[in-house]
């Protein structure tokens, strides 16, 4: 089965990450799990808020950048 990749990017007027699923709108919540696209991987991973946004793995953490794109599958 073909993974069905989303672009997440960072709306400033809600102050949160949006993914566009099928012309819906879905803004994503602290806590939150998804895959985000690594390379050719998908890598599983929860997205938390601090003072920035950031993305929790296994074995790493990483802020997002609010200017970037990311492909997640949701």
């Amino acid at each position: 089965m073909k993974r069905q990749w989303r672009t997440m990017m960072y709306s400033r007027a809600s102050g949160r990450w949006e993914v566009h699923i099928n012309g819906w709108l879905y803004e994503l919540n602290c806590g939150e799990w998804l895959e985000i696209r690594i390379g050719d991987k998908g890598i599983p991973c929860r997205i938390e808020l601090d003072r920035d946004w950031y993305v929790i793995m296994r074995e790493a953490r990483f802020n997002l950048r609010k200017k970037d794109t990311y492909q997640v599958e949701i």
